[in-house]
Parts: structure tokens; C-alpha cells; sequence
């Protein structure tokens, strides 16, 4: 049981024996400034699923402005708009399209929403944040 869509840069697959607990991963688009780098998130589904949205969050460090520094998400489907319809590949789509295009009105990083309009210094900020978490990831 795996979700793949690689042609689009998500993909999921359970971690270990439980159902209930995925890992996906979402490559940065196209043309934003997350090209190239790749995420890790953990789904954590309730008993209730689909009825309940599940738990997503970036376990890859990631500098954005609707995600805080412990990874949780701020994405209207995933609180008040989730519909049982979503599934895995609907949910990381989502986030994977967040990521070039998010919302600095609702900000979980209110320097990463500030600093938004400043492509440079942001994508600076964004390959600091990534690889910074790798180096520490790989000692």
C-alpha cells in the first residue's frame, strides 16, 4: 500500500507496520524558490480518517511562512475546509503547491511571511534553514 506520483514529486508510503502513520515526501516545484530540495512529512491518521483530516507536518526543516520551526502546517484543508474526499496525494499536492504559493496573511513564521516579498534574501533563508537540518541529520 503506497501512493506514488512521481511525476508530480509527492510520494507515501507507511512507516513500519501501522496503517495509521505515513511518510511522505514532496519535492519543491518547478520555478519556485523550493526547486530542487526535497521534504520529508510525516501523516498521522485519527481512527476517525476520512472523516478527520490527519496530523501532517514537515520532519525535512523547512523555512516558510505558514509552517513554524517544529513543522507543524497551517492549510485550511487540513483544519476547517478538510473534506473526506482528500486523500495522501491530494494532501501533499496541497502542501507541495503551499510552498510556491503561500499565504503571508496567516503567517505561522512571521519572518519568513515579512521576508516573503524579498526573493533573494528569502531563498537564501529557505537553502539555510534545509541544509543546515541536513548537516545535522548526517554527524
Amino acid at each position: 500500500m503506497q501512493m506514488n506520483s512521481g511525476d508530480l514529486g509527492v510520494s507515501a508510503f507507511p512507516e513500519g507496520e501501522s496503517i495509521f502513520t505515513w511518510i511522505g515526501t514532496i519535492e519543491g516545484g518547478k520555478g519556485t524558490l523550493y526547486e530542487g530540495l526535497s521534504y520529508k512529512l510525516s501523516l498521522r491518521f485519527p481512527l476517525d480518517y476520512p472523516f478527520k483530516p490527519p496530523q501532517v507536518k514537515f520532519e525535512t526543516s523547512c523555512f516558510h511562512p505558514n509552517v513554524d520551526q517544529f513543522g507543524n502546517i497551517c492549510l485550511d484543508i487540513l483544519q476547517e475546509k478538510w473534506s473526506s474526499a482528500y486523500d495522501c496525494r491530494t494532501i501533499l499536492l496541497s502542501v507541495q503547491s503551499l510552498l510556491g504559493e503561500p499565504n503571508p496573511e496567516s503567517p505561522l513564521n512571521s519572518y519568513a511571511a515579512r521576508l516573503w516579498n524579498n526573493k533573494e534574501e528569502y531563498k537564501k533563508m529557505v537553502h539555510k534553514h534545509y541544509y543546515a537540518a541536513e548537516e545535522v541529520f548526517e554527524s
